[in-house]
């Protein structure tokens, strides 16, 4: 359903430092916690805004940036050429060629909203993270804010803890402590 994908036109509403403010990448880095992932997938990774805080903190680590957009891949490419770790990937929707157990962590911002088939994307999530592995999902709370998607297109954290469940995840953590974003974290076990 295209209508409720973001506009690659606006690219440049992703870079805004404003963000930074309402959801800092380093709170997702810190409360993932982790030691020294060698893989790190950013899914809907637009203009790999939430990548970059990634590739500083580990540099020997891959970070794909995947999305479906070639405006966006593009936009990487020309962008983030600075930080050798940021690999853009175009991607479709809940296909991602990576292999299996690849990844030690898997994160998406403001994108769940936009999926199609949020199950079988998170089942593909599943397929690429190492047992053990975490994914961490940011996106817009099911309330009233000055701006993102309308509320309809919006899930509450809880709908989203149950997709994760259905999905084989565990270990479900759900922060809401931001004005605009929850983050749900949730484990892969095998």
């Amino acid at each position: 359903m295209e209508n409720k994908r973001f506009d690659p036109q606006k690219l440049a509403l992703l870079n805004n430092p404003v963000r930074l403010k309402d959801f800092p990448p380093e709170f997702i880095v810190k409360q993932t916690a982790m030691k020294n992932p060698s893989v790190i997938i950013d899914l809907g990774a637009g203009t790999g805004f939430f990548s970059i805080p990634f590739a500083e903190r580990y540099k020997k680590c891959k970070i794909y940036a995947c999305d479906i957009s070639d405006i966006m891949i593009d936009w990487i490419k020309e962008n983030r050429s600075g930080y050798n770790n940021i690999i853009p990937m175009k991607i479709e929707d809940s296909n991602i060629p990576l292999g299996n157990d690849i990844a030690d962590l898997l994160f998406m911002v403001n994108l769940h909203h936009e999926l199609d088939n949020p199950e079988e994307t998170l089942k593909e999530c599943h397929r690429l993270l190492k047992s053990s592995g975490k994914i961490a999902i940011s996106d817009w709370k099911k309330v009233k804010t000055e701006y993102g998607p309308p509320i309809e297109l919006r899930y509450d954290p809880n709908d989203v803890k149950e997709q994760l469940l259905a999905t084989g995840f565990k270990k479900i953590n759900i922060n809401t402590a931001f004005p605009n974003n929850f983050l749900i974290i949730a484990e892969k076990q095998s």
